[in-house]
């Protein structure tokens, strides 16, 4: 199975040039892989959130809009699976979810992110959420995981995505360390963290294109496989990591 870890450009608050974004990593991929990933709230932008409910619940989408069914369209016209992270909004209720949609542009699995490290929670009220659990998805016979970011940094959630016996792990991520930094010694960091929750860890960070962002996201991925980085994109810039498992 060969995988696309898309460290794609993303722009804060501006979901039409995403979805452009996400085109053209597609199309790039087009024949080439199975799965393409993307990072967490690539949709949107991590920092598209102000924690006024009212703007936030109009940045959010839901499974029904129009985006979705962009992207959906874009699976299909690819023939590839495709995994992006993004402001949810279920009801009332917001999310950071990463949504999966299969080759035939069917909604194969969403999933809620578990830790709160996504929202200011101290500017927020009940109505921004997190998921319960874990769970997982199987396509072209491998079963699969998701964590996003801060989730497999919480307190018994190694163990717990361990409990999951998934064959891989995605880990979508929104992280702003120093480009030097993670290149020289954050990666190993992330290697022995993904050792506890999975043999085949792929990780996959956004490359924001909104340098005066607070939480500005400096790309890169990564295959961690038994805590070892067997492939890597470095963080710095942004661009595709093709993994075969």
């Amino acid at each position: 199975m060969k995988i696309a870890l898309a460290s794609a450009p993303t722009a804060d608050k501006d979901i039409q040039k995403n979805l452009t974004y996400i085109a053209q990593a597609a199309e790039q991929c087009r024949g080439n892989a199975d799965l393409i990933v993307f990072g967490e709230a690539v949709l949107q932008g991590f920092n598209c959130l102000t924690w006024e409910y009212e703007k936030d619940r109009k940045t959010a989408v839901s499974q029904t809009d129009a985006p979705i069914a962009q992207i959906r369209r874009i699976a299909k016209e690819n023939h590839m699976a495709i995994s992006f992270g993004y402001i949810e909004k279920s009801g009332d209720l917001l999310y950071s979810s990463q949504l999966v949609i299969d080759s035939f542009g069917t909604i194969l699995f969403n999933y809620r992110r578990v830790s709160a490290g996504w929202k200011f929670s101290w500017l927020t009220d009940s109505r921004y959420r997190e998921g319960e659990h874990f769970g997982s998805f199987s396509y072209m016979g491998r079963k699969f995981s998701i964590g996003l970011c801060g989730d497999l940094w919480t307190e018994g959630k190694p163990e717990e995505m361990r409990g999951e016996n998934a064959d891989i792990v995605l880990w979508p991520v929104n992280c702003n360390f120093e480009p030097e930094e993670w290149n020289s010694t954050v990666k190993y960091e992330y290697a022995v963290q993904a050792a506890l929750c999975g043999d085949k860890v792929l990780y996959v960070n956004p490359f924001c294109v909104n340098p005066d962002a607070e939480d500005c996201s400096t790309g890169g991925a990564a295959y961690f496989k038994k805590g070892v980085i067997a492939s890597e994109l470095p963080a710095g810039g942004s661009g595709i990591l093709l993994v075969e498992i």
